[in-house]
């Protein structure tokens, strides 16, 4: 009993020890999970079911933070983007948004982010043991992670098949009906006319004294006359009969892109794809952000007012026609700080050329 009575103190000292660590152990797992699966949901792709993207979702972010939370609750989530990190470490901040991870910049508004930005969910919470044994003060543990996410992907495809057959008309034979003239076609209808009192009988098997009646059916044959069938003609976006394109230029507001069409055919577009800098493209003044304002190709133009990191034109599917042509993309001010994420994408729909990309980037 003495020995055990020693004993005890120690021995409860050291399970309640295991615990505590335990505890400081789970929570810290809580807080670590929390925050990356935070991060994995803000840099999914697609939208929530109110039409909210993923990375903007504040709501939904901070309840998977809070579906992690079994043992005690998250004090703070902080919610905020930057543009990755540079070689020594350092995070590459958007305009108008505090990288910190301490800082919360969510909701974000539009036009802020582009493909290739991060996502940073933040996480705190804080620890102190059930039973005061020491006196300590209540531990903090803060956990962060960080995902790439994008705000929209080109879709790209090969040219398959290469080549397409456009129409030319050339005259064939094939066979018609002549008015007025008949060939008559003999259907034989046999039908009889005697009775079993009109058979005479004789030596050996009896026959009809009244042979059968032959009825003629006329129809009519048609004669071959002349209609026009289709005769292909081969084109192809690849090779030197093909398509391409020269390098991206930018002078002045305008970044644009030379085209050209060797197939000898006007081809359709189905998609006009474009990246800019568009938070800090005009170096001068207080307003460094640059307004898609116009898209001309070939007298085919669109108007709006776009700032964003990239955009799909979804109402805008010009015509490339034939020779050389250019492609011009106009902005708001002058475009004179180029970051290298410029890039012009137009996707060809005729067939024979169907999703053949002319991509500034190749």
């Amino acid at each position: 009993m003495v020995e055990f009575a020693l004993v005890l103190p120690f021995l409860l000292l050291l399970l309640y020890g295991i615990i505590e660590l335990a505890r400081l152990a789970f929570i810290f797992s809580s807080a670590s999970n929390a925050s990356r699966a935070a991060a994995r949901y803000g840099a999914a792709s697609g939208e929530n079911a109110e039409g909210i993207p993923h990375y903007r979702d504040c709501d939904g972010i901070r309840r998977i933070v809070n579906e992690s939370a079994f043992i005690s609750d998250f004090d703070t989530i902080n919610i905020t983007y930057d543009r990755g990190v540079n070689p020594d470490g350092t995070q590459i901040p958007i305009t108008g948004i505090d990288p910190s991870p301490s800082k919360d910049s969510c909701p974000l508004e539009d036009g802020n982010v582009r493909n290739g930005d991060r996502i940073i969910v933040q996480v705190s919470t804080s620890y102190e043991p059930i039973i005061s044994v020491i006196p300590i003060n209540p531990l903090e543990i803060v956990s962060s992670s960080a995902r790439t996410f994008l705000v929209s992907i080109p879709i790209l495809g090969s040219a398959v098949p290469t080549g397409f057959s456009a129409e030319t008309s050339t005259p064939s034979r094939m066979p018609t009906e002549r008015p007025g003239t008949n060939t008559p076609a003999v259907t034989a209808i046999l039908t009889s006319t005697t009775s079993p009192s009109e058979f005479t009988p004789i030596a050996g098997p009896p026959t009809n004294t009244r042979p059968p009646t032959l009825t003629f059916t006329p129809s009519r044959t048609p004669l071959p006359t002349y209609t026009p069938t289709i005769t292909p003609t081969f084109i192809s976006c690849s090779g030197i009969t093909g398509v391409g394109h020269g390098p991206l230029r930018i002078r002045e507001n305008i970044m644009e892109l030379p085209i050209s069409n060797n197939t000898n055919h006007v081809l359709s577009t189905t998609q006009v794809y474009v990246e800019w800098n568009s938070d800090g493209g005009h170096s001068q003044g207080g307003d460094h952000s640059l307004h898609l304002r116009q898209v001309t190709l070939a007298d085919q133009t669109w108007n709006g007012d776009v700032l964003a990191p990239s955009k799909y034109l979804e109402d805008y599917f010009p015509n490339i026609p034939t020779g050389q042509s250019v492609i011009r993309f106009i902005f708001s001010q002058a475009y004179d700080t180029i970051d290298g994420t410029e890039r012009i994408i137009v996707t060809i729909g005729t067939p024979g050329c169907v999703n053949y990309p002319i991509d500034s980037s190749h």
